[in-house]
């Protein structure tokens, strides 16, 4: 018997991601709302901690070089929100979900 995997795939992402399916249409906005504000919350921490390295001259360090950084701050911020790496949206979406309804 052959099983199709692939090693990129998280399980626990894969169960989330089914969980969500059987989510009202006003938690599924609160889980949206969420992970966006645990990306926020990662794009400035990364923004905040670049701010504390200095600047070095061997890659140019000039305008394109600091938009590039932001871009890519904002994409670790969105990945790491997506895979759930820090937990800040699950545990925001517990807090909130009491205080919407269960049917829309």
């Amino acid at each position: 018997m052959r099983t199709a995997w692939d090693p990129g795939m998280n399980l626990t992402a894969k169960a989330e991601q089914a969980a969500r399916k059987n989510l009202s249409s006003s938690k599924k906005a609160l889980q949206e709302a969420s992970e966006q504000f645990e990306s926020l919350f990662l794009n400035i921490l990364l923004s905040e901690m670049r701010k504390t390295v200095p600047d070095n001259e061997l890659f140019g360090g000039g305008r394109a070089e600091k938009i590039f950084q932001s871009m890519l701050d904002q994409e670790i911020a969105d990945n790491a929100a997506r895979s759930q790496s820090l937990g800040l949206a699950k545990m925001i979406y517990e807090q909130m979900e009491r205080y919407v309804p269960d049917e829309d």
